[in-house]
C-alpha cells in the first residue's frame, strides 16, 4: 500500500515548483501595464471557461462520491460563491470592468494561439484520461493556487500583488483575485479526500502523479504564452 502523507508532499512539491520555472518567474516579473492587464483580465475568463468545461468532464466521468464533491465544487463556480454574491465568472467580468474591458469585447475576443493550445491539451486530459487523471489535472491548479500549500502564495496572491503594485488597484476591489486567492484552499481540502478514498495503490499514485506531472507541464506553456504576448505590449 502506498503512502498518502509521500502523494500529498509530492503533489505539494510539484505545485511549488512551478513558481521556479522559467514561464511563471517571466511572467511574474512582468510589469502591468493598463493594456497588460486588459490583455490578463481577458485571458483569465477565457481561462475560467475552460475550467468549467473540464471539470464538467470530470464530473461525468467520476464515481458518485466524487461527483458530490466536483459538483459542490461547481456551485462556487457557476452559481453563487457566497464569500463574494456572484459565481467566479461573473466576478472576473466585474474585475475586468475596472481596467476598461466590458463583457462584450471579452465575449468578442479570442486567446492567442498558445493559450488556445493549452486550454485544448487540458481538455483532452478532461476528456481521455481515466477519471482519477483527469480529476487530478483539474485540482493540482488549484493546489497551485492554494497559499496554505505554496511557500510565497498561490497564483492569484501573486497577480493581486502586481494588480497592487503596478496599477495601484486596491486588493479588495479585484474581486475576482481575491476570491480565488482564498477559495482554492477551500477547494483543495475539499478534493483531497478522492485522493485517500481512490489512489491507496502503488497504480493509483503512479496515474496520479503521471497526470499531475502532465498538467503542470501545460500550466508552464500557459503562463508562458501569456508573459511572452505582455511583454510585447506596451
Amino acid at each position: 500500500m502506498a503512502s498518502m502523507n509521500s502523494l500529498r508532499d509530492e503533489l505539494n512539491r510539484m505545485a511549488n515548483l512551478q513558481f521556479e520555472t522559467p514561464e511563471f518567474e517571466r511572467l511574474l516579473s512582468v510589469r502591468l501595464t493598463l493594456p497588460r492587464a486588459r490583455f490578463y483580465i481577458k485571458h483569465n475568463a477565457y481561462y475560467n471557461k475552460n475550467r468549467r468545461d473540464c471539470w464538467g468532464f470530470v464530473l461525468g466521468a467520476a464515481p458518485l462520491d466524487v461527483k458530490k464533491l466536483v459538483w459542490k465544487h461547481e456551485e462556487d463556480e457557476l452559481i453563487t460563491d457566497k464569500r463574494a454574491g456572484e459565481d467566479h465568472y461573473s466576478l472576473v467580468v466585474r474585475q475586468a470592468q475596472m481596467v476598461g474591458v466590458t463583457r462584450e469585447e471579452i465575449e468578442q475576443s479570442e486567446p492567442i494561439p498558445g493559450a488556445r493550445a493549452a486550454q485544448y491539451a487540458w481538455l483532452h486530459i478532461a476528456r481521455n484520461r481515466p477519471w482519477l487523471e483527469a480529476f487530478t489535472s483539474s485540482t493540482m491548479l488549484e493546489r497551485r493556487n492554494n497559499g496554505e500549500i505554496i511557500k510565497g502564495g498561490g497564483l492569484s496572491a501573486r497577480i493581486a500583488k502586481r494588480w497592487v503594485e503596478d496599477l495601484g488597484v486596491a486588493i479588495e476591489k479585484a474581486p475576482s483575485l481575491k476570491v480565488h486567492a482564498v477559495a482554492d484552499v477551500e477547494h483543495a481540502d475539499m478534493m483531497w479526500e478522492v485522493f485517500e478514498n481512490h489512489a491507496a495503490s502503488d497504480e493509483a499514485q503512479r496515474a496520479v502523479l503521471s497526470a499531475a506531472h502532465d498538467c503542470m507541464e501545460i500550466d508552464r506553456a500557459y503562463r508562458g504564452a501569456l508573459a511572452d504576448a505582455m511583454l510585447r505590449i506596451d
